[in-house]
């Protein structure tokens, strides 16, 4: 059957809990179908329920109070609901409602006070329900009248009172024609029974009460008598809709009932029993849950604490066909552990994670025996044990490393900055691919060696060009200098002086060449004075250039070579006996100091 089904959950608690106000919201032709769901928890569990009757107070906003029983759908698991009757859908307003609990040991509590509202339906907009109020027995409707009748004395007291100390205000004769006046006002009053202020039923609380002819106490006696219940009242009138209709034991059967020992027990045994197991780990029987080998288990949905005797793989699990699984849970946090049924020698456990999805792998758990057996095999190998004289060799050996294990570099500094990196270091090999901050100046990738104690020391990098380069804290790390080597004092390269303004080479061709920080010049030439008689590029002659004296040919006599800072040479100056005589200029110099 269809139902507008609400769900709430309530966890028991000693904290203040205000009202908890819903959403939820029927409509007055909600007959049958306006359920209300509920889970209890507490301490983050489902509360037991086997025990236990729940009430639930209904509110409604006309004043009118209900008290049902609600129905226990899941005992174990604290689960329960209850439909809406007719006579309640039609209350329409809000409705304060609360759960209350009752067990069997006398324990009682309250568990929550919640709301929600019934709504008008279109169809219902010309139907007016009348209030009422749920009156427990009869001896509530008597006391209903009685306070009625003991508020009328108290009226009349309370005016004699204030008719006391009229005597003091005005002569005896006076007060007491007042006073006779009064008391028979009230006299009267007392005995009208036509209800002079007009009091309603519904004023005093018996709105639901008709206005009929009241029994006489014979008629009443007849009708306590009469068990044919001539008025038709249902079981659910009276508050005993879950009552089966079966005889009930007259007096002297439940005497005899309540003696019998048999069937009776005592404080002791249902003390036992309340402190007793009501979860079961096994079955009925003692044996464990069995899983057949015909159904495939799913080990991940094996979450209950328990113990299972399994006999199939199943999914998610250790890899047993056959095996006893321990399950233990709290909350969210839950262990499994499963042993080998075949031969007991494989146990393993994993445990699910507080997300309540997250499994970790199956563990093997070794046992004394396979654990002492790798200790015995591991005991036993001679290939992996070291003698004394090994052990104090590696002992005494390198603990800084130089290289990296595998023999290469051990500092790659590539996109680092070098002096940066290598103020850490103790001595130790480094390499870079051209892309170093305060690399040396080099045109290629360079490696090299720092010697030194905690960055102090000297730092020596080789490049791909074949240059060895230094650089030493003593300078603040600043300064790259070249190491010249003998190769480089006796390998020089020279190259051809370009020539011009009529210029020529002689007995030798004019040369130049750059050794180091000095230009060299040699060879024989005729040419011209006082005009520009060749070039050589500006990188290899001082920025301000410079003047050397070179000899004549033909006749003994030296004349001034300017050589310029573009790099451009003249011949100024000739002095000799006879300037006619002289036939060419050698070029052999003294070194000419660069910058």
């Amino acid at each position: 059957m269809p139902y507008k089904d609400e769900s709430l959950t309530f966890t028991i608690n000693g904290r203040r809990k205000s009202p908890v106000q819903t959403n939820i919201q029927y409509t007055t032709q909600d007959k049958g179908t306006a359920k209300l769901s509920f889970q209890l928890m507490k301490d983050g569990v489902p509360l037991p329920l086997s025990a236990a009757v729940v009430k639930l107070v209904l509110l409604m906003s006309d004043g009118s109070r209900f008290v049902r029983n609600i129905e226990i759908t899941d005992k174990l698991n604290g689960r329960l609901s209850y439909v809406l009757s007719d006579e309640e859908i039609r209350h329409v307003g809000t409705v304060q409602a609360e759960l209350d609990v009752s067990y069997t040991n006398q324990q009682a509590m309250s568990i929550h006070e919640f709301s929600f509202e019934i709504k008008k339906a279109l169809i219902d907009t010309d139907i007016l329900p009348g209030a009422e109020y749920y009156i427990n027995d009869f001896e509530s409707l008597k006391n209903k009248i009685n306070e009625l009748y003991n508020e009328t004395i108290q009226t009349v007291e309370e005016l004699r009172k204030k008719f006391e100390d009229l005597q003091n205000i005005e002569t005896k004769e006076g007060a007491q024609k007042k006073a006779d006046a009064v008391q028979a006002n009230l006299d009267t009053h007392k005995n009208n029974k036509s209800n002079p202020h007009g009091v309603t039923k519904s004023q005093v609380g018996l709105g639901n009460v008709e206005n009929v002819k009241q029994a006489s106490k014979t008629e009443f006696d007849n009708h306590v008598d009469n068990r044919s219940n001539p008025h038709k009242v249902t079981a659910d009138q009276v508050g005993l809709g879950n009552v089966d209709n079966v005889k009930q034991a007259d007096y002297y059967e439940f005497r005899q009932h309540n003696f019998n020992n048999e069937r009776h027990v005592t404080k002791n045994d249902k003390d036992k029993w309340n402190a007793g197991q009501l979860y079961k780990l096994t079955q009925d029987n003692g044996r464990v849950f069995y899983k057949a080998s015909s159904e495939t288990t799913d080990y991940n949905e094996l979450t209950d604490t328990g113990m299972y005797l399994i006999y199939n793989a199943g999914l998610h699990g250790p890899g047993l066909t056959q095996c006893f699984l321990l399950v233990m849970s709290y909350g969210n946090t839950l262990v499994q552990t499963a042993y080998d049924a075949t031969n007991g020698l494989k146990s393993f456990n994993r445990i699910r994670k507080n997300d309540w999805e997250t499994w970790t792998p199956w563990i093997e758990i070794e046992t004394v025996e396979g654990a002492q057996k790798k200790v015995d095999a591991h005991a036993n190998r001679t290939d992996i044990h070291l003698s004394k004289a090994e052990k104090d060799k590696w002992n005494g050996s390198q603990i800084h490393k130089l290289t990296a294990d595998a023999g290469h570099h051990l500092v790659g500094l590539a996109d680092k900055d070098l002096f940066t990196e290598l103020a850490t270091k103790r001595t130790t090999t480094f390499y870079s691919n051209y892309t170093t901050i305060n690399q040396p100046p080099v045109s290629s990738s360079f490696r090299g060696l720092q010697i030194g104690q905690d960055g102090f020391g000297e730092v020596l990098a080789m490049g791909n060009d074949g240059s060895t380069w230094r650089v030493s804290n003593v300078d603040g790390w600043k300064t790259w200098k070249r190491l010249i080597t003998n190769e480089d004092f006796e390998l020089v390269t020279w190259q051809n002086v370009t020539l011009k303004n009529g210029a020529a080479n002689g007995d030798r061709p004019f040369q130049y060449a750059k050794w180091g920080k000095l230009l060299l010049l040699r060879g024989h030439i005729t040419a011209p004075r006082e005009v520009v008689i060749g070039s050589i590029p500006s990188s290899v002659v001082p920025s301000n250039g410079a003047v050397v004296l070179v000899s004549t040919s033909g006749i003994t006599g030296i004349c001034k070579l300017i050589v310029y800072g573009t790099g451009d040479l003249k011949l100024t100056g000739l002095m000799s006996n006879d300037n006619s005589a002289v036939t060419g200029y050698h070029m052999d110099v003294n070194p000419i100091p660069l910058d």
